[in-house]
């Protein structure tokens, strides 16, 4: 699995890795340092070598890094077996409080993002469907 992630929450994308390195899961972490230009080759690399890819985001998923992401892979013809998107579904938080509040509110903490992760890698895909780009980030 690898996990692509941009800006602050790069940082709990990292702990993420951590976590799951400790219980014998392990993903790659691809830091993307901007979305336009994107790395193209990094995400298909990815792609390719993992099998399956998770973008996190500290915004709503729409238009976003995941979307950037999946536009790469399926104009490259990539398909990685399993695919979602973490970050706001959509609409504005009622939520107010600190950053590292908000993250585990919003499932984008360190161990919400390792733990989503796992689900991920003990879903068994299916090869008749497509990435799954509804997964993830909670509904607030």
């Amino acid at each position: 699995m690898t996990i692509i992630a941009s800006g602050g929450i790069l940082k709990e994308v990292l702990e993420a890795a951590d976590i799951l390195a400790q219980g014998e899961f392990r993903c790659s972490v691809l830091g993307m340092h901007t979305i336009k230009p994107i790395d193209r080759q990094a995400i298909l690399e990815a792609g390719l070598q993992t099998g399956g890819i998770v973008t996190v985001e500290e915004h709503t998923v729409d238009g976003g890094l995941g979307s950037a992401v999946a536009e790469v892979c399926m104009d490259a013809g990539v398909h990685p077996r399993r695919f979602v998107r973490l970050g706001l579904r959509s609409g504005f938080s009622s939520i107010v409080g600190a950053q590292e509040y908000l993250r585990k509110c919003y499932g984008l903490d360190s161990a919400s993002i390792a733990m989503a992760v796992q689900r991920l890698l003990h879903e068994r895909p299916q090869a008749s469907e497509g990435p799954d780009v509804n997964g993830g980030g909670a509904d607030k």
